[in-house]
């Protein structure tokens, strides 16, 4: 792991715990994740991720069906609705 990797995965733990994950949850998350990164058939991603994830509510799929989603934001998975954040 070099050591913008590891400045990555920290980031993502701190994230992860200030939302409530435990410490285990969010390494466990967090590597996942980085062995998401560096598979490039691995398209899944986090709420954390797109930019209509606000107030821990997916504002993408709540402003198209106007429900809450189920609470998925700890779950790497596909969704039709994603848009990457800092994108360019």
């Amino acid at each position: 792991m070099t050591e913008q990797e590891d400045q990555i995965v920290m980031r993502r733990m701190a994230r992860f715990m200030a939302d409530g994950l435990t410490h285990a949850q969010a390494e466990d998350l967090a590597g996942r994740m980085f062995d998401r990164d560096r598979d490039p058939m691995d398209d899944r991603r986090v709420c954390f991720e797109c930019t209509g994830y606000k107030d821990k509510l997916c504002h993408r799929i709540l402003d198209k069906f106007k429900r809450p989603t189920p609470q998925l934001r700890f779950v790497l998975q596909r969704c039709d609705h994603f848009d990457l954040k800092g994108k360019k």
